[in-house]
């Protein structure tokens, strides 16, 4: 499962939809990789993360009754191949995830209850994926996408093992107070689709009055502790991921931007995951971060 909420979120090509990130196009979303060309694929980490030019100074942010709901700060550490997403003010990341020229892992996600116990503000406790075979590539195992791919398309869905399978298996470890908890665990199989596009409105509070306005959307779905391989019928839970980037241009600062994660919705299968029954995917959370805010902080992981 999602192991923080669950049981246990300078350029792009002409062809705005392809987004194999030619050069010399329109603005200021970051090129991360080179696709092939004539592929079509996009550069799927350069709309998981909000182009740095705008994170630099601004993040996503949930509003309920005019008050803050929900956070999302993004930012990219390059020099050490990690992508963070952070959930407050306070710096308390809700993932951090890495990657290599193949794939996007996730990497660490917060702790929530553990022994009757709320986490969530806890910035020396987390989860984090682990192969288990502790060498220098171990913690690349929980694949979350394919650097290159056509959403909905090419490349665009896998399957994560348990353990013992190497290197790649949903192994993790829970650290409480920095110190790691009993021995590890797993999420059985895990399937991570790349669906095809769509699109959501975000506001942009840049200008004055805010602009609301429209986006397309990569949404991944993320489904879990699933008892055989290839059957989604027997997954315990879902959570589906938005990462939003701009169809066309921005209309307040004329040039196209990437958001990063936008939104989460957590599904729970109401047949607990009976692979002899169709699934019965009921929403159970969801947070929503469609405001374009100002405001950056740094990250306050102390986890391990």
């Amino acid at each position: 499962m999602r192991l923080s909420r669950c049981a246990i979120l300078l350029r792009v090509s002409v062809v705005a939809m392809c987004l194999p990130m030619a050069p010399g196009a329109f603005g200021q979303i970051q090129s991360t990789i080179t696709c092939p060309s004539g592929s079509n694929d996009w550069d799927v980490l350069s709309v998981m993360m909000m182009d740095p030019g705008l994170a630099s100074n601004y993040h996503m942010e949930g509003i309920t009754k005019g008050l803050p709901s929900s956070y999302i700060y993004t930012l990219w550490d390059s020099t050490q191949a990690k992508v963070y997403y952070v959930k407050n003010p306070q710096g308390n990341p809700w993932d951090i995830n890495l990657y290599d020229s193949n794939y996007i892992y996730q990497w660490v996600t917060e702790l929530g209850m553990w022994n009757g116990v709320n986490h969530w503000n806890d910035p020396t406790s987390c989860r984090k994926f682990n192969n288990g075979s502790q060498n220098n590539s171990s913690d690349l195992s929980m694949r979350w996408a394919p650097r290159c791919a056509a959403p909905g398309g090419k490349n665009s869905s896998f399957w994560n093992p348990p353990p013992s399978t190497q290197p790649n298996n949903t192994n993790y470890y829970t650290y409480v107070a920095q110190e790691q908890q009993t021995s590890p665990q797993n999420l059985e199989y895990s399937w991570l689709d790349l669906k095809a596009t769509g699109t959501a409105k975000i506001t942009d509070h840049r200008s004055n009055p805010p602009r609301r306005f429209s986006i397309t959307t990569m949404p991944l779905s993320y489904t879990y502790s699933c008892s055989v391989l290839r059957n989604a019928n027997s997954c315990k839970f879902r959570e589906v991921f938005q990462y939003g980037v701009d169809t066309d241009v921005n209309p307040v600062d004329r040039v196209k931007h990437s958001y990063g994660w936008i939104s989460w919705h957590y599904y729970i299968n109401s047949t607990g995951g009976n692979p002899a029954l169709p699934a019965d995917w009921v929403l159970s959370n969801q947070s929503i971060s469609d405001q374009l805010m100002p405001g950056q902080i740094s990250p306050n992981f102390q986890c391990f």
